[in-house]
């Protein structure tokens, strides 16, 4: 995700929406987390990221999620660019989400 007219797309959709979104941007591989109170809202940004046609785009996974635990840290419409894995794994880990990364995005035995 290196193009700044796509990120920019991104982080309106994500304002507009009300989505709290991290992206690694930057080198391969680029990636894109979305949270929001509605499911409506989340797959009206996975549109907005469809229509961009980003090369390679694959949804690995959207789950709807019943509890606090494992949430973004962000606000509603705040979007954070990680430009490392590291700093995306170590932001993960914050939010208590690494355990979650980890085994859905296939590093972990049980992942995709």
């Amino acid at each position: 995700m290196t193009s700044r007219k796509k990120i920019q797309a991104l982080t309106k959709a994500a304002k507009s929406l009300s989505c709290s979104v991290v992206l690694k941007t930057g080198r391969p591989p680029g990636v894109m987390l979305a949270e929001a109170e509605t499911q409506d809202a989340v797959q009206e940004w996975v549109d907005v990221v469809k229509r961009l046609r980003y090369k390679d785009y694959r949804m690995l996974k959207m789950e709807e999620l019943e509890d606090d635990k494992g949430r973004l840290t962000l606000e509603p419409g705040h979007v954070r660019e990680c430009e490392e894995m590291k700093d995306l794994g170590a932001y993960l880990d914050e939010c208590g989400m690494k355990e979650w990364w980890t085994e859905h995005m296939g590093f972990a035995r049980g992942g995709v």
